[in-house]
């Protein structure tokens, strides 16, 4: 009898990206297996058209976090009857919210508490930072399963749609299906990784005169007046602020057909990474050999001379001129020589 078999992915657009090699091996490790996968709603569209994945359960967004999120996966879950449930979250609530859905096989990494809510406990590496997100997540399968399974680079699954729906929004913005550009995610929500609006109109401004390309911005409804502002300073006919303007799939789907993508390691350079394009990642306070994107493509700016250099701080904790000195210490040149050797790279 096949297994029924219920993955929990992350809760980020980038951990759900790293987790891709997981997901879409799962069924390699499990022959003939039926496999779900349990998602907040608003990152279930990341995971449409994935031939890996037999149905979707959307979390609501108001359920994500939380005790009353605990009880309401219950009720999504308890009625269908898991063999096995992969938990990717390092939370207590997550596993919590698989034993009382009665998920049979509960696997997950020993984190916050929560070991004897999992049926197969899977110890973390002794360094944390020892092993990329994305290995991590594709190891539990490899422990979980007991199976030696190859772990692959993260893909995401387009279609015609996608495309069509991209291309659309980009002609809305005066870019046709001749026209060349670059895509740039200019925000970042931790406000210690923000390179600041100022670089990216420069590098903006550089960009469409060395290169003649026309400027996508990327980014969240949040980010929306900071992508006009930019759009304004660096040039209202050359740049397209796309900020809180697409889904994720026609995120991708536009990002798919760009020269190159600059930005911080963030959800978008991770989808940019996925659709196979160069880019350029701005790396501080994030650790890059944790999370960083996956790609043979990239050039990766990082100031690993800094001591405090990968603090995972949400918030800068120094003042003065030490003050975010990873982000300001990478200026605009640095980025475009990065840019100017990805053209140079085959393919």
């Amino acid at each position: 009898m096949s297994l029924n078999i219920l993955v929990r992915s992350p809760n980020h657009l980038g951990d759900c990206i790293m987790a891709l090699p997981m997901i879409n091996e799962t069924r390699e490790a499990y022959p003939g297996a039926t496999v779900t996968l349990l998602v907040p709603e608003h990152l279930a569209e990341l995971f449409k058209q994935n031939p890996a994945i037999d149905e979707i359960i959307r979390i609501p967004s108001a359920h994500v976090h939380g005790l009353i999120a605990v009880m309401k996966i219950r009720d999504l879950v308890a009625s269908r009857d898991f063999d096995v449930g992969y938990i990717l979250p390092p939370s207590f609530g997550a596993a919590a919210a698989f034993k009382l859905a009665g998920v049979r096989e509960r696997v997950g990494y020993i984190a916050d508490g929560r070991r004897l809510l999992l049926s197969r406990p899977i110890t973390l590496p002794t360094s944390l930072n020892s092993e990329h997100r994305s290995e991590l997540y594709f190891n539990l399968l490899r422990r979980g399963a007991g199976v030696g399974l190859e772990s692959t680079r993260p893909k995401l699954f387009l279609n015609d749609e996608d495309i069509q729906r991209g291309t659309k929004i980009l002609s809305g913005f005066g870019i046709g299906g001749d026209d060349k550009y670059a895509a740039i995610a200019f925000r970042a929500v931790a406000e210690s990784r923000r390179w600041g609006t100022e670089n990216y109109i420069d590098l903006i401004k550089a960009i469409i005169s060395n290169y003649r390309l026309k400027v996508v911005l990327i980014g969240s409804v949040e980010d929306q007046p900071v992508g006009d502002k930019i759009a304004a300073s660096a040039g209202a006919k050359e740049v397209a602020n796309l900020a809180g303007k697409t889904g994720l799939r026609e995120a991708a789907a536009i990002l798919s057909n760009a020269r190159f993508f600059v930005g911080n390691d963030s959800g978008p350079a991770h989808l940019a990474a996925a659709v196979g394009i160069p880019l350029v990642v701005l790396s501080g306070a994030d650790d890059p050999r944790a999370t960083s994107p996956i790609s043979s493509r990239k050039q990766l700016i990082y100031l690993d001379h800094l001591d405090c250099v990968s603090c995972v701080k949400n918030k800068c904790p120094l003042t003065g001129d030490n003050r975010m000195q990873c982000m300001r210490g990478i200026t605009v040149n640095m980025v475009t020589q990065q840019v100017e050797q990805l053209r140079h790279q085959p393919g």
